[in-house]
């Protein structure tokens, strides 16, 4: 059976440039849903080299990150002197359920109080139990922690987990009891262990335990990654550091990484925001990256990735990281086209192989869509939709047992096979008795059919697969659901550009601030709304005139970003900026930008009867202070030094700190920023050995 790889490189900037001598180049790659795209930058011109793609190998993604570097042809490895990558590892992980099992130790928690609230869902770990312990809203202990307890329960559970997590109440303000938890968990195994108050100095102790536990069940998918691409850039004699883009588009060193790698979720969409600003210039804009499988919006102010106030959320648990603030389309080039039983048309959520590349990889494929042409009877849906298997599936190995199932697996095994040839050869009536359901929960089948790809290859804007076969895909589409052939591709694309401007709409009006009874809905909800949007898209109505303008530019990225994001831009009156290599300006943001590092005092208030004094915890050291003057000048000294240390340590050439305080209730939180250009002079902390 044939592999679903393929290298589409782009070639040099100029024809026949290939890299110099003694010259600064960096290689950022970017690892999506449906591509894994690379770039060759000259770091300093900015000038791309070589840059090219390849399918995303979603149950492996390392594989596809080396076939994009062993790609690029770079001739002098010793200059490249940084490689950056953005990837949707944690956040794919964590969506197909591919992370490890998390034991989770509670400590001081209320069972009954977590209980009560329904909490415990939000925890994101199955495996997990109270022990006795933790701090109260001033530091002070509530009772010494339960080590025996929490011993024996680590004993009972090492077998059944692959890592721990630990969450102390109120460990922000003393992490003491998380450290000796660690330091107990281990004497007994070596297993993994996170501990939340490194991870976040929030308060909400619930969400604090679930960004741990997501945490830990990272850290063996993460560095398995890593190493895989370690090895890859070893074999090609690259021995330039290796850092990860974070969340909000900043660089780490990727031992970092593999230490906290929940902050690399939604790192994708905000290394294309950062990409697209390092090659169009502009310092306040709305970015538009248009995928296979999404379609995902930045916003970029004052040159730096608008961040969320909010911790991220990630397969719908809430947590305290930082991130861009990110809207999320469910609709790209890959998305299934669907049409309703009135003839409404939809786009997506779901991706699926488009047709056109399926018939190009297969020539069966191609033979029998374009043998539709001359079927007697009707055409129906199953004609045009296949299943195929990604590798050869053993039975044995997913304990499929039913005999009508594995007769389907037979039949793909051979290779791709359309849902009404599987009808015929099993003999049945109807697609739902194939019984193929587990194997798609099993996420063995994909799906192809008709998608915004093949449409693009219809009317000439793409010529990458089987322009032909997607031809004939769009007019056995038309002739089952009584379709007008003439005007469906420009109604699907048209509906697509509606929807993209109502998420950009929704995106730019959500950046204003406001109160939380005041805020908008994440979709233009009521009759007028729906009126207001349509018209102002449409501008059909006889009596009024609708308009929506952005009062910023719009960048595209991705390959498509020309069709759609263009089209987005005129329907809102903003300034289109399609930057020069927009098709892998995500891939450029892998290394275009900043190392960033936070440090972070706590500054609170301890009654003890009549005396009063100042703490200031950071990390885990603690001192207590007479007077707030001095408490504070201690804070801010040393959170000022501690970041631009950790930043240099990380990577960063003359970081220049930055400081916020800020007050909550009677607490005050002190932070230092520290960001500086990583350093691309030679090795670093982070990078080989």
């Amino acid at each position: 059976m044939e592999t679903e790889k393929r290298f589409v490189p782009h070639g040099p900037k100029h024809s026949g440039r290939r890299p110099k001598e003694k010259t600064d180049y960096v290689v950022g790659i970017d690892t999506g849903g449906t591509y894994t795209d690379g770039v060759l930058m000259d770091y300093r011109t900015r000038e791309v080299l070589a840059s090219g793609k390849t399918l995303t190998t979603r149950e492996d993604l390392s594989a596809g990150v080396i076939d994009v570097l062993r790609g690029l042809g770079i001739k002098n490895p010793a200059g490249v002197k940084l490689v950056g990558i953005s990837s949707t590892l944690a956040t794919n992980s964590i969506a197909e359920n591919k992370a490890r099992d998390v034991g989770l130790i509670l400590v001081g928690y209320d069972r009954e109080l977590v209980a009560s609230f329904g909490l415990e869902k939000k925890l994101s770990a199955a495996c997990h139990a109270f022990f006795d312990g933790g701090h109260d809203s001033q530091g002070v202990e509530k009772s010494p922690p339960d080590l025996e307890g929490i011993r024996k329960w680590v004993d009972e559970n090492r077998d059944k987990v692959d890592a721990f997590a630990v969450s102390s109440y109120f460990s922000p303000l003393d992490p003491s009891h998380e450290e000796a938890v660690f330091r107990e968990i281990t004497t007994i195994c070596d297993l993994p262990v996170v501990l939340g108050h490194q991870l976040s100095t929030q308060l909400d102790s619930i969400v604090r335990a679930a960004t741990a536990c997501l945490n830990a069940s990272l850290v063996a998918v993460m560095q398995e990654f890593i190493e895989a691409v370690r090895s890859a850039l070893s074999e090609l004699d690259i021995r330039a550091p290796l850092m990860i883009v974070k969340g909000d588009g900043s660089l780490m060193p990727y031992k970092e990484a593999v230490k906290k790698p929940v902050e690399t979720v939604l790192s994708g969409p905000a290394a294309s925001a950062i990409g697209g600003m390092f090659f169009s210039d502009e310092k306040n804009a709305l970015m538009i990256d248009v995928g296979g499988t999404t379609t995902d919006m930045a916003f970029i102010r004052d040159s730096q990735v608008a961040v969320s106030d909010e911790g991220a959320r990630v397969g719908g648990i809430e947590t305290a990281i930082k991130a861009g603030r990110i809207r999320t389309a469910c609709v790209g080039c890959d998305s299934r086209i669907s049409i309703g039983g009135r003839g409404n048309i939809s786009v997506g959520p779901d991706r699926v192989i488009p047709l056109s590349r399926l018939a190009w990889k297969y020539q069966h494929v191609h033979d029998e869509i374009m043998g539709l042409k001359n079927k007697k009877g009707l055409l129906v849906p199953g004609d045009i939709c296949y299943w195929t298997f990604s590798k050869p599936v053993n039975p044995e190995d997913f304990g499929i047992t039913d005999l009508r199932t594995l007769r389907v697996v037979s039949a793909l095994n051979r290779g791709p096979a359309s849902v009404s040839g599987l009808i015929k050869e099993l003999d049945v009536h109807h697609m739902v008795q194939l019984n193929a359901d587990d194997l798609f929960r099993m996420g063995l089948i994909e799906e192809a059919t008709l998608t915004p790809s093949d449409l693009l290859h219809v009317n000439g804007k793409m010529d990458i697969w089987d322009a032909d076969a997607a031809r004939q895909a769009v007019l056995c589409t038309c002739r089952i659901h009584e379709k007008n052939q003439a005007t469906f591709v420009d109604e699907v694309l048209d509906h697509i550009v509606s929807m993209m401007v109502e998420e950009a709409v929704v995106f730019l009006a959500g950046q204003t601030e406001r109160k939380k009874g005041d805020r908008l809905p994440e979709t233009v909800d009521g009759a007028w709304g729906r009126w207001l949007l349509r018209e102002s898209i449409q501008r059909k109505d006889p009596h009024l005139s609708i308009e929506i303008s952005s009062r910023f530019p719009m960048i595209g990225i991705g390959a498509p970003a020309g069709i759609f994001v263009r089209k987005v831009a005129e329907m809102l009156r903003a300034p289109f900026i399609l930057p020069s290599h927009a098709h892998v300006a995500n891939a450029a943001g892998a290394v275009a930008g900043s190392v960033v590092v936070e440090k972070e005092a706590i500054l609170y208030t301890r009654e003890r009867g009549d005396s009063l004094s100042y703490v200031v915890q950071i990390d885990e050291k603690r001192m207590k202070f007479a007077e707030y003057d001095e408490a504070l000048a201690h804070a801010r000294r040393t959170v000022t030094e501690d970041a631009r240390q950790a930043a240099e340590n990380a990577g960063a050439v003359t970081p220049v700190v930055s400081m916020t305080v800020r007050t909550e209730g009677a607490m005050e939180r002190i932070r230092a920023r520290a960001a500086g250009n990583p350093d691309i002079s030679g090795p670093q902390a982070g990078s080989e050995g």
